[in-house]
């Protein structure tokens, strides 16, 4: 435990996971070298579910954005009516990727629907929302618990795994599309992404695996050494994809 914190922290790749004894989750953030021993020698304490440090400014989430896109910045839109979004709607997640500026209105809006609707409908459909600092860009990704399936130009079915969506224009138009994509499935079982404003997107198919009656009511089954998730009995979902780093719009 670092010195003159409560906390304990770990480093996995470039996520620091915060704990504190009496918390029931684990709190994110995203890895840097410059600011992490100030990081971890405060104590985080959870304030109405958020991690909060006062001598650091407030919430973790606060802080994050700080570091990664500037006091400056952060002062100039919080003056200008916005707040920083837990894009997941998990407060615990602080990674960068998790974070964007959102005026407080759509802020309050998009928690009275999207977050409802995106938890309700997790198991039918995992949509999830991202931010790729490097590119700034964001991604829907939506992880296909249902059993869905497209059809291509020849008539050929295929199988779905997983939906991304490339986004480079503003974050609310992110959040109405990700609106648009849970009430069009609700409503009719399907959703198509031609009148979104994606500017690409990406399928990943299912892997066609030929199951035993047993092996389909099994949580996951193995090939060749290699561990596969069996969706659709009931047993095992998909919870989110994430989001491909580096992924650019095409070019024009």
């Amino acid at each position: 435990m670092p010195r003159g914190s409560k906390n304990t922290f770990d480093i996995h790749g470039d996520t620091i996971s915060i704990m504190r004894d009496g918390w029931e989750q684990i709190a994110f953030a995203t890895y840097r070298e410059d600011y992490y021993e100030e990081l971890s020698t405060h104590t985080w304490t959870l304030s109405k579910g958020y991690p909060t440090n006062a001598a650091l400014g407030g919430g973790l989430h606060r802080y994050m954005i700080a570091k990664w896109y500037g006091e400056d910045v952060l002062r100039d839109l919080t003056e200008k009516g916005y707040v920083v979004d837990h894009m997941n709607n998990d407060h615990m997640d602080c990674r960068i990727s998790n974070l964007e500026f959102l005026k407080h209105n759509r802020n309050v809006a998009k928690g009275m629907y999207l977050d409802k609707e995106a938890k309700q409908m997790r198991y039918r459909l995992a949509l999830s929302l991202f931010k790729d600092f490097s590119t700034g860009c964001y991604q829907i990704t939506i992880g296909c618990n249902d059993h869905i399936v497209s059809k291509d130009s020849t008539g050929q079915e295929h199988h779905i795994n997983a939906i991304k969506l490339l986004y480079n224009c503003n974050y609310s138009l992110v959040v109405l599309d990700a609106e648009a994509i849970l009430t069009e499935y609700e409503d009719v079982g399907k959703f198509s992404t031609a009148n979104l404003h994606c500017c690409d997107k990406r399928i990943e198919e299912a892997v066609d695996i030929k199951l035993t009656d047993e092996e389909k009511n099994q949580a996951l089954v193995i090939r060749d050494g290699v561990p596969y998730l069996v969706i659709g009995n009931g047993k095992t979902y998909l919870n989110s994809i994430h989001y491909e780093a580096g992924w650019l719009p095409p070019e024009k």
